[in-house]
């Protein structure tokens, strides 16, 4: 082993690998009690993470996107020798050249102006790493016995066995590693199904990451932890509380989705059917049936409109795109003749959140405002009903930075008569914003969101605090004046759900 192959650090202590029950194969077990809010596992340095082909020339390739949230204004500079990456300044550069980059970076350059598609460039680090003995003994012996499913692959969906076939006589060819093509079509498969979405502390997807501790744990509809990420660093923490000898489950597929949705994403690309509560048990979801005022055709429309949207980063071969002019007014039509019973309910509620992206695109900040206040007030709290998860974080997070622009009076993009009746509301946007941001700090040492997004929060309190002091207000004292205006923006959300906009 070289000296540099140190163990990479990690906290297993609360966890411990064995053996899971019903045929989970095996799976990771609290080791003590574990209260929500928790580190369940903390992962320091991944066993590869890399970014999505469009986000390289935009998101650092050495802290994964960490310091661009401190910092929105720091400028990116490239690799002076492939050019393909990109870093916020040397100190990235130096982590991700002794990382992994010092031994992919000629081959990049011979590759320019092609650049090969994520899931080739991965297997392409986990190659070239594991050939120089870069990885810590353990880390190797627990990739090794990752499941591959090539067997399910090959018979169930050829076109993605394909995939890995192209992609390891790609990296056989350029890398010029010595391990055998057959090998390298393994790592491709245990990357497909042992994976996680690589994600900013928003929650906002930029890559892939893997690590084989962590892809011990099982998927269960009904899970108990939840995983973030804050650059390259992994987190898993508990959502409610887990007792000492109980499995610890997290979710692989978007479980606001209705079961069998959920089943087919788990059976086509995880090669399962999962048996957890929620899905062995009929009628425990109102999702999943239609309601007697549910419109198939509402239904078929909202998923086709979804299907028009950008913002899906699951893949890497479709930048991301401005959303189409009449994207919103589509989408709000449907919203509009939405029964109320199926506002929590998907795909309405993926749906109203591309209303939102698509409203703040086009600088629509009233409107945008307004949706996002019914996510925040009707729809998370029913969806989401754990006031730590850290999807529901991150939507209240987004509501305050829409308050802090129109604070700040910026000038927005006038969509038509909705955004000019939303004025009739007269809502105090300063007052709204400190109470949201009040609410989050309030979670802090108990919530489910990673430590970088924990401080994106208190910075901006600090700042919203200060600038209160400085017009000699005490937000605290203005209880009174906050339920006033919370009381506007809940009528204003009844507004939106009446079909007014």
């Amino acid at each position: 082993m070289s000296k540099e192959a140190a163990p990479a650090p990690v906290t297993p202590e609360r966890t411990t690998p064995s053996i899971a029950p019903d045929g989970l194969g095996r799976g990771l077990f609290a080791a003590t009690d574990i209260n929500p809010g928790q580190d369940v596992l903390h992962i320091s340095i991944p066993f590869v993470a890399v970014l999505d082909t469009h986000q390289l020339g935009e998101v650092c390739s050495g802290c994964l996107g960490r310091r661009q949230l401190e910092n929105d204004d720091r400028r990116l500079k490239g690799c002076t020798g492939c050019q393909i990456v990109k870093y916020c300044d040397r100190t990235c550069q130096a982590k991700d050249w002794k990382f992994a980059h010092s031994l992919e970076c000629a081959i990049f350059q011979k590759l320019r102006p092609r650049i090969l598609p994520i899931n080739a460039r991965a297997v392409l680090r986990m190659a070239l790493r594991s050939e120089r003995q870069k990885y810590p003994p353990q880390e190797v012996e627990l990739f090794r016995q990752l499941e591959t499913h090539i067997k399910d692959i090959r018979e169930e969906n050829p076109a993605q066995w394909q995939r890995i076939s192209i992609s390891s006589k790609a990296v056989k060819a350029y890398s010029g590693v010595e391990m055998k093509e057959e090998v390298i079509s393994a790592y491709g498969a245990k990357l497909e199904l042992n994976s996680f979405n690589l994600t900013n502390a928003l929650y906002d997807r930029i890559g892939l990451y893997l690590h084989p501790y962590a892809a011990l744990m099982n998927h269960s509809c009904d899970y108990n932890a939840v995983v973030g990420f804050d650059g390259d660093e992994l987190y898993v923490k508990a959502i409610r509380p887990i007792a000492q000898g109980d499995q610890i489950f997290i979710s692989y597929v978007d479980t606001t989705n209705p079961r069998p949705l959920r089943q087919k994403e788990l059976r086509e690309r995880y090669y399962f059917r999962c048996r957890c509560t929620r899905c062995e048990q009929p009628g425990d979801e109102g999702n999943d049936e239609q309601g007697p005022t549910d419109s198939a055709a509402a239904e078929t429309q909202a998923y086709a409109l979804l299907s028009r949207t950008s913002s899906d980063s699951s893949s890497d071969l479709t930048p991301h795109l401005p959303a189409p002019n009449d994207l919103a007014t589509d989408i709000s039509t449907v919203l509009q003749n939405l029964p109320p019973t199926r506002i929590t309910t998907q795909p309405y509620v993926s749906l109203r959140d591309e209303l939102i992206a698509a409203l703040l695109a086009r600088q629509r900040y009233k409107a945008a405002f307004a949706h996002a206040a019914v996510r925040y007030l009707r729809i998370d709290p029913a969806v989401y009903p754990r006031e730590i998860h850290p999807i529901r974080l991150v939507h209240a997070w987004a509501l305050a930075r829409l308050a802090v622009l129109l604070s700040q009076g910026v000038e927005v993009t006038h969509g038509g008569e909705d955004e000019v009746a939303l004025e009739r509301f007269e809502v105090n946007f300063s007052l709204v914003l400190w109470e949201v941001l009040r609410r989050l700090v309030a979670l802090e040492g108990r919530s489910c969101a990673v430590p970088g997004f924990q401080g994106l929060v208190g910075g901006l309190f600090g700042q919203v605090q200060a600038e209160f002091a400085a017009a000699g207000l005490d937000p605290r004292r203005m209880e009174g004046q906050i339920r006033e205006e919370f009381g506007k923006v809940g009528r204003l959300v009844e507004w939106i759900l009446d079909g007014k906009v």
